[in-house]
């Protein structure tokens, strides 16, 4: 981590497909999210909940970029849509901080393409705390979508519908 403060141990527990319970821990901040499906979502033992954003311009939404580089100009083309869109971007490093973040209102918005252990217990977190989550590309038949991490996109409810057209590349 280069002695950034910004990481996370993050645990998932899934059953049938649909993660159940959740659990990220960022030791540096002392901070621990978790969520019970149908339970709400917690911080350190406190209830949270999303932002009430509902401009998108006025919004703070973080995304992140994979160790490969052969998608850096789809990339880069998707972060010059949102960023012209948006207040501004946040690149934090964790997938799973990050959408911990827009669960407690810190954030309000992130999208990114990651594996099922950098997401599953975040989603969770965050749908607890009341965000919309899904997909801004097809979740392939069978796959379950509470672990599919490529193309998601987890919002604040208000922004939801403005920030997913800006990701899909263009035909």
């Amino acid at each position: 981590a280069y002695g950034h403060g910004q990481v996370a141990v993050s645990i998932a527990y899934a059953e049938k497909g649909r993660v159940r319970t959740g659990v990220v821990h960022c030791p540096f901040q002392q901070e621990t999210f978790m969520a019970t499906h149908g339970q709400g979502a917690l911080l350190n033992r406190m209830p949270i909940e999303v932002s009430g954003a509902t401009n998108l311009r006025q919004s703070l939404i973080a995304t992140g970029f994979p160790y490969g580089k052969d998608e850096i100009p789809t990339l880069i083309r998707r972060l010059e849509r949102v960023l012209t869109e948006c207040r501004d971007i946040r690149r934090i490093g964790s997938a799973a901080v990050d959408i911990c973040w827009v669960a407690c209102g810190r954030l309000d918005g992130y999208y990114e393409s990651v594996s099922p252990w950098d997401f599953a217990a975040a989603r969770l977190i965050a749908l607890e705390a009341g965000a919309t989550c899904g997909h801004f590309s097809e979740v392939p038949e069978g796959y379950p979508e509470d672990l599919w991490g490529r193309d998601i996109i987890i919002t604040a409810p208000g922004i939801h519908a403005s920030l997913k057209p800006l990701l899909p590349e263009p035909d």
